[in-house]
């Protein structure tokens, strides 16, 4: 007997995922996306009720040189560690098929086909979707990099924590013009970001939309900086700005964005991350529904380690 659409989804989910997470295209359509996995941005964890992401967020305040060997200091109780707490988004793919798909191809060849489409649509229309929300504010509870990186750096509360009022909390903002001083903001921006020469965390990821890399790249063609010969020979064009693979997305913005995995990563769920559920008969009608699911959220342990240059 032929097995059904159903019973193929469920045999063939797994090696189809498998396939996508191959390093040549897991993030095949993505330079973004696969360059955050490649930097450890993508962090795989069990999740509770929140993340907590916690901060050690000022220097001791009863720190002081004493004008005399006898000199009182401070007894207050030292608090120097907060946290930045984040509620988890949900995703969903929908991936749904009638009897009529399973009568209209009733070999097992031809069954395999339709569910390999069906699944390896289902997981880059999720990627993609990611991808997506990541150059936005917010999208049903998901943050994108504009509510991490707001233009301007006192506005929008950030995992609980608000910036007009709490300035170490303020991420990194300049602006360019054109072609002119385009290199100079990101000189400061990510001098700002780094806060100082020889610091552990600097930027290591630029990302903006392609016809800003394209101005920027204009600037550079007299010594050009590609990152390694591999990408430049893959044709992914990958820049370098001091220790940063500066890339473009699709969706990207004419702002640029500068990051760091230490600072910026995306968390998603341990036990569900690109999750197939069970394949269920439709109520009320000749068709099956399976999904796929993820519980995921962007997080920041580090505003200020975060910058973006924006017109």
């Amino acid at each position: 007997m032929a097995l059904s659409i159903s019973q193929m989804a469920a045999v063939s989910y797994p090696a189809v995922l498998a396939e996508k997470r191959k390093a040549a295209n897991q993030w095949a359509e993505s330079a973004f996306m696969r360059e955050l996995e490649r930097q450890g941005a993508v962090k795989r964890l069990s999740f509770g009720p929140t993340i907590e992401a916690p901060l050690d967020y000022r220097a001791n305040p009863g720190t002081a040189m004493l004008a005399t060997d006898l000199q009182g200091t401070s007894l207050a109780l030292t608090e120097v560690v907060t946290s930045a707490s984040y509620t988890p988004a949900e995703l969903s793919v929908p991936m749904v098929w009638s009897k009529m798909q399973e009568a209209q191809n009733p070999s097992e060849n031809q069954k395999i086909a339709l569910v390999a489409q069906i699944l390896e649509n289902g997981i880059e229309s999720h990627d993609d979707a990611i991808e997506q929300d990541l150059f936005l504010t917010s999208t049903n509870g998901f943050l994108g990099l504009l509510t991490h990186c707001p233009l301007v750096n006192s506005a929008g509360s950030d995992g609980g924590i608000d910036p007009s009022t709490n300035t170490f909390w303020r991420n990194q903002t300049n602006t360019y013009v054109d072609d002119t001083d385009i290199e100079a903001a990101f000189t400061t921006t990510w001098n700002q970001c780094a806060k100082g020469s020889g610091s552990k965390m600097l930027p290591t990821l630029m990302v903006s939309d392609a016809p800003t890399q394209a101005l920027f790249e204009g600037t550079q063609q007299a010594n050009q900086r590609w990152v390694d010969t591999d990408e430049l020979k893959a044709g992914f064009k990958i820049l370098a700005f001091k220790t940063a693979r500066y890339v473009f997305s699709q969706y990207g913005l004419t702002s640029v964005f500068f990051l760091n995995p230490k600072n910026f990563h995306l968390a998603v769920s341990k036990e569900y991350f690109r999750d197939k559920g069970d394949t269920q008969e439709i109520p009320n009608a000749n068709g099956y529904v399976t999904k796929i699911y993820s519980a995921l959220q962007t997080v920041t342990n580090n505003r200020s380690r975060l910058g973006v240059a924006h017109l």
